[in-house]
């Protein structure tokens, strides 16, 4: 799915590396240190470009989470500098 030019803020959280090798909604594996995220309600292969403190890094969305935010991989959360074990606001286009 291509980005609609549709921007919020939002809670990012990093997803527990308990799920990593797990399959996700989507029915990938997950990859703790890949670059993936999950949404409640965004569907399975939307990119979404997300912005952190001057950085920006395009994931995409491959399982669901019952946030009312982002799960982020630790590899996005890290590439982004979202602290891996809290939270933090980051905005997102989709």
């Amino acid at each position: 799915m291509q980005l609609t030019g549709h921007t919020r803020p939002v809670t990012a959280t990093t997803y527990h590396s308990y799920y990593h090798g797990r399959i996700t909604y989507c029915g990938q594996t997950y990859q703790h240190w890949g670059v993936s995220a999950a949404h409640p309600w965004l569907p399975c292969g939307t990119r979404v470009r997300v912005s952190h403190r001057g950085r920006t890094l395009t994931v995409p969305i491959t399982d669901r989470c019952d946030c009312a935010s982002l799960d982020l991989s630790a590899g996005a959360a890290y590439r982004l500098g979202v602290p891996l074990d809290g939270i933090a606001s980051v905005h997102i286009s989709y």
